[in-house]
């Protein structure tokens, strides 16, 4: 006859692994790439709309330098935390 576990120890193990699931992610990695989805809808938006391709070129380049800013000094924030 088996005998299952108690229900603590199974709880345990999967907010442990839900836990290193969430610490796998990269979220900067990821936010970055939302970042630049929403810019080439928007730029695609301006541009096809109203053949705007200054507007275009414009978010596109600003959403750029808001990624590589956060980036940049985000990576030293992290650095920081850890060493804490």
């Amino acid at each position: 006859m088996s005998v299952g576990r108690p229900p603590k120890i199974r709880a345990k193990a999967l907010s442990a692994r839900r836990r290193a699931a969430a610490d796998s992610i990269d979220w900067l990695g990821l936010w970055a790439f939302s970042v630049a989805l929403c810019a080439v809808v928007l730029a695609g938006i301006a541009y096809f709309m109203n053949s705007d391709n200054i507007g275009a070129s414009g978010i596109l380049v600003g959403a750029a330098a808001i990624v590589a800013i956060v980036v940049r000094f985000g990576a030293d924030c992290d650095e920081a935390r850890h060493e804490n």
